[in-house]
Formats: structure tokens, C-alpha cells, sequence
């Protein structure tokens, strides 16, 4: 019997500069239409959310962030693991809002954020405009008052349950507002054993977290293994060795869910990056 996960699509790239990223949900869903049932008997449930078509940049995103908590929040209620194909990543702000607002109030999210960048800005700090450098400051309740109108709910996550890893691509101000949160952060190049990074990481935080989620920009990963992405740096992780941390701690049972997110198909290379992604999900969803 296949086992079934819940897939939400979040079709956007309103967040970010450029305009395909929002094909990944349906390349990928067209991929597992062409082979239904992924290795080890997966079987992904998609759900494809569009943001609307009329309306400013931050209205549609507030709206269809809203959207996107309601799915998470539903798993979370009745303990459903799932899988988030984003758009850019301020699609987090949907996924893990939801998240929170699923779990009871004495429960909390810690969240591992992979990415080359920190994600950290606000309108008020941001040098290009683009909400997708945005999502950890929100989520954080760090956001000003026009981040916080796009982020759809009252809960956040406490920064100590909070772990960015990869980062080699930061400005002053977003490395600021962290430190003055104390986020523990991990640099790419101080990474000798990701799988050791990981394990530690979800160790550590299933000591106070109700449940565990993992949010992947693809840039994390190294471009000579994923070159379709939004915005490639040089030195990331290498896909393998992402792999093997994934397999390594894909059984621990606070893990609620993973979000793959910054996929641009125009920089892809012979299907390489989208590949990988389904060699991702095929890695952190098998059962063996």
C-alpha cells in the first residue's frame, strides 16, 4: 500500500525577483503524473494554491499565506506529516504560521532553515524590496508593521527553537537582527559533518519543541549540484551529503514536516535541480 502525503503547492513568486519559481509545484506534480507512486511506495496528495490576481503584491501574499496556514494547520491538528513546494521562500510565512496555529498553546514549533541567505530583513532594512528576504524576521515577530501585514497569524517562533544553517550570503542588518535575538546561526563554511549538524540540531531541539520542521531553500545547496535556483553562492552543502543528513534523522517522531522552496526551472540544467528535489522528498518521506 502506497503511503500518502500531504502536498501543498504554494504557486507564487510574488516574494522574489523573478517570475518562474512558481512553476515548481506543478513541474513536480507533473513529474509524479508521469510516475504516480515514488520510490519506496510514496504517494504525494497535491492541493495547488494560486495567489490572487487583482490586488497590491503584499494583499495577494497576505491572502494566500492565509490560505496556506489553514492546510498546515490542519495537519498539525490531526498529525499528519506533510510536504510545502513553495515558490520563494516567503511562503515559510504560510507554512509554519499554520504550524503554530495547529499545535496548543503550552506546544512549540523549532524550526531548522536551511539557506545560503539569512532571510532576515524587514521593509525597513531591505536593499531590493523582495518579501522573500523577509520570512525569518516575521516569523520571529521581529517583522515592522507592513512585514507583519502580510504575516498571518499572532504566533511566532522563539528564537532559541529557531537554527539557520548554510548561510554565506548575508547584509549588516539582517546579521544584526539576529544576534540581537540570539538565533544561533551556522555558516556554511563551518560545517565539517552535516549529518552530525542536523542530528545535533534536532536533538537539541525536540528537548523543549512540540514538533520539528525543516524549511530548504534550494540555494543551500551548492549550484554544482542544484544550479536551478533563485540565487546561486557558491560553496553551499553538496547534495549528498544533504541526503545522508536527511536519511539520518528522517525517523525522529517530532519531525512534522519539510518545505522546499526557490526552485527556477530557466536555470536549471537538464532537469538536474528538479530531480533532486524528488530524490529529496523521496529521502526524507521512505520509510527505509
Amino acid at each position: 500500500m502506497a503511503k500518502i502525503i500531504q502536498t501543498l503547492g504554494i504557486a507564487s513568486c510574488l516574494g522574489g525577483p523573478m517570475r518562474t519559481c512558481g512553476y515548481a509545484a506543478e513541474m513536480l506534480r507533473e513529474a509524479y503524473n508521469l510516475k504516480p507512486v515514488l520510490h519506496n511506495g510514496l504517494q504525494l496528495q497535491w492541493h495547488i494554491l494560486y495567489p490572487e490576481k487583482e490586488g497590491s503584491k503584499e494583499a495577494r501574499l497576505a491572502h494566500l499565506y492565509q490560505r496556506a496556514s489553514e492546510f498546515t494547520r490542519l495537519w498539525v491538528e490531526s498529525g499528519r506529516t506533510f510536504l510545502v513546494i513553495g515558490g520563494d521562500h516567503s511562503c515559510a510565512m504560510g507554512t509554519w504560521a499554520g504550524v503554530m496555529q495547529g499545535l496548543p498553546a503550552s506546544s512549540e514549533l523549532g524550526l531548522i532553515w536551511l539557506d545560503a541567505h539569512m532571510d532576515a530583513h524587514t521593509f525597513a532594512t531591505t536593499p531590493s524590496g523582495n518579501i522573500h528576504g523577509m520570512p525569518v524576521a516575521a516569523l520571529l515577530g521581529k517583522g515592522d508593521e507592513r512585514l507583519n501585514a502580510v504575516y498571518p497569524a499572532d504566533r511566532f517562533i522563539h528564537p532559541e527553537k529557531f537554527l539557520l544553517a548554510g548561510v554565506r550570503s548575508y547584509e549588516p542588518a539582517e546579521n544584526a537582527l539576529l544576534k540581537t535575538a540570539n538565533v544561533k546561526v551556522i555558516f556554511a563554511e563551518q560545517v565539517t559533518d552535516f549529518a552530525k549538524t542536523l542530528q545535533a540540531a534536532v536533538m537539541q531541539l525536540s528537548e523543549t519543541c512540540g514538533v520539528i520542521g525543516i524549511s530548504l531553500d534550494l540555494d543551500f545547496i551548492d549550484p554544482e549540484d542544484a544550479p536551478g535556483v533563485e540565487t546561486p553562492v557558491a560553496g553551499g552543502i553538496r547534495a549528498d551529503a544533504l541526503l545522508a543528513a536527511l536519511t539520518a534523522i528522517k525517523r525522529h517522531p517530532k519531525l512534522c514536516g519539510l518545505e522546499i522552496s526557490e526552485f527556477n526551472p530557466e536555470s536549471d540544467q537538464q532537469g538536474k535541480t528538479l530531480r533532486l528535489m524528488r530524490t529529496i522528498v523521496e529521502t526524507f518521506y521512505a520509510d527505509t
